[in-house]
């Protein structure tokens, strides 16, 4: 479960770049992690002035973990993050939308073990498009 918000700049018709500010929350039986995460990258729409717009994208930054796992309990640590995906968005007339991304692979290098955490998800929102 999470939140997140994702600023993005077009610099042409098919070219962006994009921010993204993303709160994770997991819940399992052992252990409880919450993360965030702050990354940033290119995006590349394929249709942009259509209603219905197919992108990928592809981020770097870092991730801050928190765990309460018995063994490394409340280990807080920002490690190297890396995210890809591919969605699309459902524009509307007034400036609001929907984005659906359902295919996302995020990846975390924690430090302290040396090794890379693999995760997919899938996300969708509300957009607000700020454009004339």
């Amino acid at each position: 479960m999470g939140f997140s918000v994702l600023p993005e700049v077009n610099l042409t018709h098919h070219i962006g770049f994009q921010g993204d500010f993303t709160a994770l929350t997991t819940r399992g039986d052992n252990v409880d992690e919450n993360k965030l995460l702050i990354a940033a990258g290119p995006r590349y729409t394929f249709a942009p002035r259509s209603l219905f717009t197919l992108f990928i994208y592809g981020e770097g930054g870092e991730m801050r973990s928190r765990s309460s796992a018995a063994t490394v309990s409340h280990i807080v640590d920002w490690n190297p993050a890396t995210r890809a995906g591919i969605g699309f968005d459902l524009k509307s007339k007034h400036g609001i939308g929907f984005e659906i991304i359902p295919a996302e692979y995020i990846g975390e290098k924690v430090e302290w073990r040396d090794q890379w955490n693999h995760s997919f998800s899938a996300r969708a929102g509300i957009v607000f498009n700020l454009y004339k």
